[in-house]
């Protein structure tokens, strides 16, 4: 009887499973055409007002109180985005002076925004970085109102909240927003920190310094990402990272990516510095010794070929991989090679022998 009554159960609630996918599937199907009839009045809003700018008229205040109250529901948002996504390229000039003169509804949605829960918060965020000019608008107050967004403790929030700040190119607000994620509980992964940071909009040049002269105080993993950043833009900073690579108090990942500085940017005062590196035998560095490695095969010179050359017979399979690609690199030919070819190292001249190859199949293919 109790085994019946379990059956029972577990088909009761099987069945209310499948209703409950079912009333959800058509709640979606409907929610779409009437986001798309929403669409279609957002746009036939924006083009009139568009219009009315072009032949020189002001906005009008009531219509622009009116769009700010339908913009606080977030359904109407979307829609509102998604007509102005739908705006070909033809209309970008007057869509440009639309969005300048939606300045203070902007800024009142983002107070509110502020007030809603956050994926609300988020979204408005979201919405901000597509759609605000960069660096053509004065929105000091709107970028303020982001700040505080970033101190709200959700991913997406946090996320949205940089990039649209990113978006507008101040980079006093920008590193003012870096520090407060750096602050923060939730954890904020480096490589979405690094990809905000290439994004920015503004002068690239003037966020470095800021956010360098503030690295001390940072947490390792937005060092981290700090460094990373500047690795893809600035080759101004060698000797700094030159002195962060040797530091031993530093954080083992920020060390290998100011490793990793100079195999984009050749600094030669390095070079001994990386030999030392390629040249340990501790195999709990090894990975230091395979990024050394790897920054090795853009120099050049009879030390680095056999730094390259005494790292391919290492234990560890990355670092014989690296040595391979760093001495393919070097456009080395069989014959230059043939020390390897005939030594009793199996692996190491397996290793080269792989990558020999591969670049002749590649040169084959064209």
């Amino acid at each position: 009887m109790r085994i019946e009554i379990l059956l029972f159960l577990y088909g009761a609630v099987c069945v209310s499973m499948i209703g409950f996918n079912l009333m959800h599937a058509l709640i979606l199907r409907g929610s779409e055409p009437r986001m798309a009839r929403r669409t279609r009045r957002m746009r036939d809003i924006i083009c009139l007002q568009m219009d009315r700018l072009a032949q020189g008229d002001a906005l009008e205040d009531s219509g622009a109180n009116r769009l700010r109250k339908r913009l606080q529901n977030v359904n109407n948002l979307v829609a509102f985005d998604r007509a102005l996504c739908s705006l070909d390229a033809a209309h970008a000039p007057r869509r440009d002076a639309y969005m300048t003169h939606l300045q203070p509804v902007l800024l009142q949605l983002a107070r509110f925004y502020g007030t809603r829960e956050s994926i609300q918060t988020a979204y408005f965020s979201f919405f901000l970085s597509r759609h605000m000019l960069r660096r053509h608008m004065s929105v000091q107050p709107l970028q303020e109102v982001l700040l505080g967004y970033m101190a709200k403790e959700n991913l997406y929030c946090r996320v949205n909240a940089l990039q649209a700040l990113c978006a507008f190119g101040h980079p006093g607000n920008v590193a003012a927003a870096v520090e407060i994620q750096d602050r923060g509980e939730v954890f904020f992964h480096e490589k979405i920190l690094t990809e905000s940071l290439l994004s920015f909009a503004g002068d690239h040049r003037a966020l470095i310094s800021l956010l360098w002269a503030r690295f001390p105080s940072f947490t390792p993993h937005t060092r981290l990402a700090i460094v990373n950043y500047i690795r893809f833009h600035s080759g101004d900073y060698p000797e700094r990272m030159f002195a962060l690579m040797q530091d031993p108090a530093e954080d083992k990942e920020v060390r290998l990516a100011a490793i990793r500085y100079f195999g984009r940017y050749r600094y030669p005062p390095a070079l001994p510095a990386l030999l030392a590196m390629a040249g340990e035998t501790d195999p709990g560095r090894w990975e230091y010794v395979t990024v050394s490695v790897t920054v090795l095969a853009g120099y050049r010179g009879e030390q680095v070929t056999a730094a390259l050359k005494q790292a391919l017979h290492s234990a560890n399979w990355h670092v014989r991989y690296a040595a391979a690609a760093g001495l393919e690199a070097q456009q080395m030919s069989y014959e230059s090679l043939a020390d390897l070819m005939m030594s009793g190292d199996r692996y190491a001249r397996e290793m080269m022998m792989y990558r020999l190859e591969t670049r002749r199949l590649r040169q084959e293919r064209g």
